[in-house]
């Protein structure tokens, strides 16, 4: 058979169950922020807390109404498993997640079943409550990870489907649905990208470099608390994580040419990150007490100590970090590392960490002129990646990880069915292959096979980072015995955060599953977002096992231009990939500038009222352009980027002294200071609003935290961003009739709104409507919304500065009295206590006759920093008989 027929036919699923080209019934699932959708090759992306304990329910139906005589329903997932990936239940040596049980082998029973002894893949039965033969079941999903789902049955009758003997299984048969449990901060992250080498350099020189002690002002470091950039400088901007391009060190071997490829030019240096020589250690170079005269292991203790150090400080500013991490490929000369010894050393033979892994076994990487066979030896290795409608990355070789549906094995020429299978949706991973079921080498007096030992490598790359980054004893998940919630946030917090997954999608989704399940079963809130920039196809893949998805949204929306595009482009990702997390980028260190900074910031402030991870790219913030604010750029795939293959620095942006550049940051700002403070913002729960004359120019959004929930409660944001940076736009706009409810809004209360984004930081908490609006009148006459322009004259900045308008709708009804829930005398006192809403002013105020009188404040203007708060009315303690009341408001009073 051809290797393209081959690849037609072969269907997998992930626990190693028969399977069936049409459906044995029909199975369905929904999760909250979906509705029942069919199971086959779909995704459920839902998101908790598991510190908070907070749980969001699978439903399942699993219609057998074809069937007669049904016997035994049972779906089959490892749905809140993720802790089970590396048992070994038959004890072959390789982890359950790697090569799974037989599925037809795992029973019900309580020792199949044990959530912590178990089996990684177990049935749970469904029950057929309504006896119409559709089976129901509802999971709730209590812990993160990158799940999968289907179902099985068994028939009383001797049919085909079941061989013909009832005691057989029939499976659903069809493609796994797919499940992604997200830790529920994904949806508050705001990233920040960022090279060591350039971002705080002094200049385009080795010696000028900038460190790992730059980028929190440690001691030794190049660039004081006085200079450019560090955790005070990020926070100040919004940004609450950083996306680190590689840490590791670069190769050496492999490098391209300063004069391109096919020059003579010396290499590049320090090279590219994306061509990493050892995964598990720090670039040497990257340390202000790197010395040319130490080892090499000396120099990289110093780096790591320099990082570890970073992640402490950045911990302490809870500040997440995410490193970049490219398992598709490695450089040519890649080292093994201690964990590539331990995995891959045969017995009798003795290697080093340091050894290059070409040189040790170069079945690891894929083979030259066909991605689905392995290398055998250094000199028939694979360029990165297995793709050729986009060329070759000529400073890095591919790693092999199996033969999967998605993977470009040879070129066929345009147009071909292997040219074009990355977008191939059969979802198998071949089993039977020879190089995954091939005896390689003897470890421990057992027989290994090194491409199963290739998934584990990758794993280990996550917990590795994490032993390094927190207390010793503590790689682990909190539990309730660690402390109170406060503790155990705490405790979750420490060591890196996340990953972000270059070329993502190069490998099998089988394997990231495994990955993302041993890493959260460390870590149940280390959050993932794969490289996914082909959209269509490839991106639906990687959506199902990954948090966030760094795709292609750059393209549309660089193209932008009215309020209708940019509808479009999320309405697009909402139909693609339903809750799943989208990064909302304009640029990269990939993707060029805009030659006018502020299309950067429309956009910016267009995302900044979307779901999704929020970006800013370094130097945006200050002015770069397509060729201007970096020393040096380089023309990537025809685009002009920002050179990180060699010294490179931001002197020319920070030295930069155009006012209307300086003015970016404080918009950029306002912006993600403003997500950070509103979870209205960043939910999933959004209305595109139109204003009374459609002006396209503006684009418009009511945000609402909860569903029919009270804006004293409830955080509300009608938000609106200028398209034209170069005119006032205006409109009016009316609350539509089934969005109101939805807001929460009452005809007859009283309502204001301050501006969460101003410019001006202090005017943030100040009214911006001269009378308040009642809830009739905001969906009868509306209300007016004036945009800005970017000023061309300076002193506009100060009265018509350009700003997103996120305003927060705060009900301002006259009185807002506040339910008391206890009283009691300390002392001479007399102490109040009442639920908060943080942010808001609280006045305590006394009378002594229940029926009437004036009301007294004794305790006025604090402000909630927590849900609960405590007023004490000093010396208040009389004999005579006392009535309290507690008001809120908004701004201080």
């Amino acid at each position: 058979m051809c290797p393209v027929m081959m690849k037609r036919m072969l269907i997998g699923l992930a626990c190693c169950v028969p399977t069936l080209l049409l459906g044995a019934g029909v199975l369905e699932v929904r999760a909250p922020g979906y509705n029942f959708q069919n199971a086959e090759y779909t995704t459920s992306h839902v998101f908790i807390d598991e510190v908070a304990g907070s749980t969001a329910d699978l439903e399942i139906l699993f219609d057998l109404m074809a069937f007669g005589n049904i016997a035994d329903v049972e779906v089959f997932s490892n749905l809140n498993r993720r802790d089970l990936a590396r048992t070994d239940k038959d004890g072959d040596g390789y982890a359950d997640g790697i090569v799974p049980y037989p599925g037809n082998s795992i029973t019900d029973s309580a020792a199949d079943t044990d959530p912590a002894t178990g089996h990684y893949y177990i049935p749970i039965n469904m029950t057929d409550g309504d006896s119409n033969g559709i089976y129901e079941l509802t999971i709730p999903a209590s812990k993160t990870g990158a799940y999968r789902l289907t179902a099985r049955f068994k028939c009383g009758d001797a049919i085909e489907e079941n061989s013909y003997d009832p005691n057989n299984w029939i499976w659903y048969g069809l493609r796994d649905h797919a499940i992604v449990v997200s830790p529920s901060d994904a949806r508050n992250i705001r990233l920040y990208e960022l090279n060591v080498f350039n971002i705080d350099a002094s200049g385009d020189t080795f010696a000028q470099r900038s460190t790992l002690e730059d980028l929190h002002d440690a001691p030794g470091a190049a660039q004081g608390s006085s200079e450019n950039w560090n955790l005070h400088y990020l926070k100040s901007l919004g940004m609450n994580w950083l996306w680190f391009q590689p840490i590791h060190p670069n190769g050496i071997d492999g490098r391209e040419p300063s004069d391109g490829w096919g020059g003579s030019g010396a290499p590049y240096d320090p090279g590219s990150p994306y061509a990493v020589k050892n995964f598990f250690a720090v670039n040497e170079l990257m340390t202000v007490d790197y010395h040319g005269t130490n080892t090499l292991a000396q120099n990289r203790a110093a780096s790591m100590a320099a990082w570890v150090s970073f992640v402490s400080s950045a911990d302490t500013e809870q500040v997440g970090i995410m490193l970049d991490a490219p398992f598709n490929h490695t450089a040519f000369d890649v080292e093994l590392a201690q964990q590539g010894v331990d995995l891959f050393q045969p017995d009798g033979a003795s290697w080093s960490p340091y050894d290059e892994i070409r040189n040790r076994d170069a079945r690891f990487f894929s083979s030259d002129g066909n991605y689905g066979n392995r290398a055998s030896s250094a000199a028939n290795i694979a360029a990165g990646p297995d793709r050729y409608d986009f060329g070759k990355w000529n400073d890095v070789k591919d790693v092999f990880f199996g033969r999967y549906d998605a993977l470009v094995e040879y070129d066929d020429g345009a147009g071909g069915a292997e040219y074009e299978s990355y977008k191939n949706e059969g979802d198998w991973f071949d089993w039977s292959d020879a190089d995954w079921t091939s005896l390689d080498f003897t470890q421990g007096g057992q027989q290994r096979n090194l491409t199963r030992r290739v998934w584990d490598y990758f794993a280990e790359y996550a917990i590795h980072w994490l032993e390094q980054t927190r207390p010793s004893g503590q790689n682990r998940n909190s539990l309730p015995s660690d402390g109170d919630a406060s503790a155990r946030y705490a405790w979750d917090q420490k060591g890196i955060d996340g990953l972000r997954c270059d070329f993502g999608q190069g490998l099998p989704p089988r394997c990231w599953e495994y990955i993302i399940n041993v890493a959260r079963s460390h870590k149940w809130n280390f959050v993932m977002m794969s490289e996914s920039l082909d959209g269509g196809a490839v991106t639906y893949r990687s959506n199902r096992h990954f948090d966030i998805l760094n795709e292609n949204i750059v393209f549309p929306l660089k193209s932008a231009s009215n309020a209708g595009d940019y509808r479009n482009i999320f309405e697009d990702r909402r139909a693609a990939y339903g809750q799943g997390l989208v990064l909302l980028n304009n640029t990269s260190h990939d993707e060029e500038s805009f030659a006018d900074p502020w299309e950067g910031v429309v956009r910016s402030a267009a995302c900044g009222m979307i779901d999704g991870s929020t970006m800013v790219f370094p130097g945006q913030e200050l002015g770069i352009s397509t060729s201007y604010g970096y020393d040096h750029y380089e023309t990537n795939f025809g685009k002009n980027v920002p050179h990180f293959k060699r010294w490179n620095s931001m002197m020319p942006i920070w030295t930069d002294t155009n006012f209307g550049n300086d003015q970016l940051f404080p918009v950029y700002s306002g912006i993600q200071q403003a997500r950070a403070s509103s979870p209205a913002l960043r939910s999933p729960n959004r209305w595109f609003i139109d204003g009374d004359g459609s002006n396209g120019n503006i684009f418009a959004t009511a945000k609402y935290e909860e569903a029919h929930a009270s804006p004293t409660t409830n955080d509300v944001v009608l938000a609106f961003a200028n398209l034209d940076r170069n005119n006032v736009q205006s409109d009016n706009f009316k609350i539509p009739a089934g969005l109101a409810p939805l807001l929460g809004l009452e005809d007859a209360r009283q309502y204001n709104v301050v501006n969460l984004a101003a410019y001006d930081e202090s005017t943030r908490s100040i009214f911006l409507w001269g009378s308040s609006m009642s809830g009739a009148a905001l969906k009868g006459t509306g209300f007016f919304v004036s945009l800005n322009k970017v000023p061309t004259v300076d002193g506009d900045w100060a009265t018509a500065p350009y700003e997103a308008q996120y305003l927060k709708l705060v009900d301002v009804t006259d009185p807002l009295e506040v339910e008391i829930d206890s009283v009691e005398a300390i002392a001479s006192s007399v102490v109040v206590s009442c639920a908060a809403t943080p942010g808001w002013y609280y006045h305590l105020e006394t009378r002594t006759n229940l029926l009437g009188g004036a009301w007294t404040t004794v305790q006025s203007n604090v402000k909630a920093k927590g849900t609960s708060l405590t007023l004490t009315h000093e010396g208040g303690l009389a004999p005579d008989e006392r009535f309290y009341r507690v008001q809120v408001s908004y701004v201080e009073q």
